[in-house]
């Protein structure tokens, strides 16, 4: 009998054992209501329970939302709202209909300021009666506590757009604004929204939801995402009629009368415009620069559609960006299409994204950020318009109304469009035009230089003769009168072989090995060549190049050919000026040789297309030297060019050849394609260190061509560089290099093993030496891909 109750107390303590296990996966999961599950933080508005594992319950309130990337479920359970939210690939969400009771537990996320459970399960529980829409207003959706409920509103029309997740409605009042959003639906399309005008009143139903692109805190970006079309009543106008109603209709009679007459002038307006419009196209494709196509349009479009101002934006595609073809004081030149801005800039920047035609009647009033700040001159109304051609935006075409306020027709906004569309197809041309004119000088010089080739090949033997002759000849005279004649002749001579074997070179078009270069030496040839066409147009020439070797790697002849070409582009600078100084100075920064090319020129010598054309001829061959060449100008310094390369290592022994001959410096040339300064920076010291050459570039395309013209054994490829897409990347790269290396933000198994293979690896940040060498013995060992050139078509 004295061991009952410790028989008891034991099998208690068991039983308490068991239940353990389960308390705590209990405790894994929080049930909320819905109204605690949208509980915000005071500081920024997030959510309370972020990254918490919860379980809710509610009714749902209509059907699945679906977006690009994911989709939206949206309960209620009375009082409060919320949404379920799952990747667009999961049909977790497809088969709940409005009135359905959910249970569904996940992690509590925020996207875009709304507050919602990432459902990793969600079950049916019954069939409720649903709910009906509330009438509410819109003062009361752009509250936390309207969120996720079926709500009805109305509000007068002031705008509308489209996105690629499907088309909305601005409504409200003139101080306070609310976007009505009509996503599209799976396999359940939206019928065409009914013609309405700015003014209209709006009548929608939907759930009250929030979407704040950018940074916290997130009490901005309500909007509602409908569920049905709206309905449009059309804004009354209210008519006052005079006491003089009779007169009114005699009136009426009378302008009856002038009806056709009116008629007729208008119609001969039409006729008029159209034939200014069509003058105008030819005008435009005649033009042989896009100066001259602004100036077309400065001078014909305010007569033609009535505006006070026109700008172009041509974009850039290598640098991601929109440039003003003329802009006026204090406004940006450049606009980048990843950098957030305001003013009319952003309106072009949004009209490029979504590839419409964007009218906004009063600026005063848009919801779009155009107006500008202070000190700006901003215009009442105006007309972006995406410059389309062949299915790609060429730009955008901007039209200002700066008097007053004014609405763009239907048929205005038709013909801008037309317009716009001939604007891209002419940048398209001139586009075209200019590459076909390269590919011409291209075909000339070769034949310019085969024609020199054939030349020095005829005067090589001629003048090797006479010099070999004149060597003897002056054996046989030693002391003679004629001995200094005889010694001339020969250095004329050999200078003369000296000229021919530098055409040689030049007309050489061969790529040759990489080898050390003494750039010093190199400059000082080309200074004795040019001197005496200096000293004859009187241009005084200082040589501050360093008398000791500094070498680079690369080609002696493509460096040679880049200095001329900046040294001749100098000499041309410097014809009419007054004192004509050319500076030739090098030095030494971080490891890295500089050589400026500095001149005395006057501040009207810039020609803009002829200075593009030879930095556009040198960038791509210092560029393939792992080095950069700029023009830099300043308002109180001469304007100087700059060549900037990496040197040789110096003559010391290296980690490499420390550890032994089985470490010793790789022979490779690598590319470096990393947006982040940081990675670069230690992915190029570890190459360097491995004695692998290292080239970094700023984006994928440039990449790609450097991979065609020159030989390189394994690419380096952040996913987020600049550029194509780093899938497209590798495949047109794989075939022109040893190795292709992508380098994701981290270790993802699933991405390892879809794209590892051949020669394509995978090298995760934070970058470890270990696998570093790993990859670089592989590339080393592997036969490096025959390089493919551009020429032949790929592209």
């Amino acid at each position: 009998m004295a061991r009952s109750p410790t028989m008891r107390v034991l099998k208690g303590l068991a039983l308490l054992l068991l239940a353990l296990p389960a308390s705590r996966s209990g405790l894994a999961q929080t049930a909320l209501t819905l109204e605690e599950l949208n509980a915000r933080t005071p500081r920024d508005y997030g959510s309370v329970h972020a990254r918490q594992e919860v379980s809710i319950r509610g009714t749902v309130n209509a059907l699945p939302f679906y977006f690009p990337e994911y989709t939206i479920l949206t309960i209620q359970d009375g009082a409060a709202g919320a949404a379920l939210h799952t990747p667009v690939t999961s049909t977790l969400l497809d088969d709940f209909l409005p009135g359905d009771v959910v249970e569904a537990t996940g992690s509590v996320i925020t996207l875009g300021g709304m507050v919602m459970v990432d459902a990793g399960r969600a079950t049916k529980v019954r069939r409720a009666a649903g709910f009906q829409a509330a009438t509410s207003t819109i003062e009361d959706l752009q509250q936390f506590r309207a969120l996720g409920r079926l709500v009805r509103v109305k509000g007068r029309l002031i705008g509308r757009g489209s996105t690629t997740a499907g088309p909305f409605l601005m409504i409200g009042s003139d101080k306070n604004f609310h976007k009505i959003f009509f996503p599209v639906r799976e396999e359940r399309l939206y019928p065409a929204l009914p013609a309405m005008q700015p003014g209209d009143e709006i009548e929608a139903v939907g759930v009250a939801f929030q979407y704040a692109t950018g940074r916290p805190p997130y009490n901005r970006g309500y909007e509602l995402l409908a569920t049905e079309p709206p309905v449009v009543a059309p804004a009354v106008l209210g008519w006052w009629w005079s006491p003089l109603l009779v007169l009114a209709a005699i009136l009426a009679v009378a302008c009856a009368a002038l009806l056709m007459g009116v008629r007729e002038r208008r119609m001969r307006r039409q006729r008029e415009l159209l034939r200014r419009t069509y003058q105008l196209g030819e005008e435009i494709f005649s033009t042989a620069s896009v100066a001259q196509i602004q100036k077309r349009l400065d001078d014909a479009l305010p007569a033609v559609l009535g505006v006070t101002r026109v700008r172009l934006y041509r974009y850039d595609r290598s640098a991601k960006q929109l440039d003003a073809v003329s802009a006026g004081p204090g406004e940006p030149v450049t606009i980048s299409l990843s950098v957030p801005t305001d003013g009319p800039q952003a309106g072009a920047v949004a009209c490029f994204h979504y590839r419409s035609l964007l009218a906004i009647p009063d600026v005063s009033r848009s919801p779009f950020p155009v107006a500008g700040g202070e000190g700006r001159t901003n215009p009442k109304s105006i007309l972006f318009v995406p410059m389309i051609a062949q299915g790609e935006v060429a730009g955008v075409l901007e039209l200002d109304q700066d008097d007053r306020v004014r609405d763009f027709s239907a048929a205005e906004q038709s013909l801008a469009q037309h317009l716009g569309n001939q604007v891209g197809v002419a940048l398209r041309m001139l586009d075209q035009r200019s590459v076909q004119e390269q590919l011409s000088r291209t075909e000339k010089l070769a034949a310019v230089g085969r024609l020199i080739s054939s030349i020095v090949n005829e005067l090589q033997a001629p003048l090797a003769s006479i010099q070999e002759l004149a060597e003897q000849a002056r054996e046989r005279v030693r002391q003679a009168p004629a001995e200094r004649e005889l010694a001339a002749i020969e250095a004329e001579a050999q200078k003369a072989a000296s000229m021919v074997a530098r055409l040689v070179t030049f007309a050489s078009s061969e790529q040759v090995e990489a080898r050390p270069v003494a750039v010093g030496d190199l400059l000082r040839q080309l200074i004795d060549f040019r001197e005496g066409d200096w000293r004859a147009s009187g241009i005084r020439a200082r040589d501050l190049v360093f008398r000791e070797p500094l070498k680079v790697l690369g080609s002696h002849g493509q460096l040679e050919q880049v200095f001329l070409n900046l040294l001749v582009h100098a000499e041309q600078a410097l014809a009419d000026a007054q004192r004509k100084t050319l500076t030739i100075r090098t030095s030494v920064l971080a490891k890295r040789l500089l050589v400026e090319i500095s001149f005395s020129a006057p501040s009207e010598w810039r020609n803009a297309e002829e200075t593009a054309a030879v930095l556009g001829l040198t960038q791509s061959v210092v560029a393939g030297h792992g080095g950069e060449v700029r023009l830099i100008e300043k308002n109180d310094a001469e304007p100087r060019f700059e060549v900037e390369l990496p040197l040789t290592a110096r003559e010391r022994p290296t980690a490499a050849e420390a550890a032994g001959p089985e470490d010793a410096a790789r022979s490779m040339t690598a590319l470096v394609i990393e947006p982040d300064d940081a990675v670069e920076r230690q992915l190029v010291a570890l190459l360097e260190r491995s004695g692998v050459r290292a080239i970094p570039v700023n984006n994928a395309d440039t990449a790609l061509e450097l991979a065609g013209r020159a030989r390189i054994d394994v690419a380096f490829c952040s996913v987020h560089a600049p550029g194509l897409n780093w899938v497209e990347l590798s495949e047109r790269m794989r075939p022109r290099v040893g190795a292709f290396v992508l380098m994701p933000d981290r270790y993802d198994a699933e991405l390892a093993a879809d794209f590892e293979g051949e020669n394509c690896f995978v090298l995760p940040k934070p970058i470890q030496e270990a696998e570093l060498a790993d990859i670089l013995d592989f590339a080393e060992r592997a036969p490096l891909a025959k390089v493919i050139s551009i020429k032949d078509g790929v592209a």
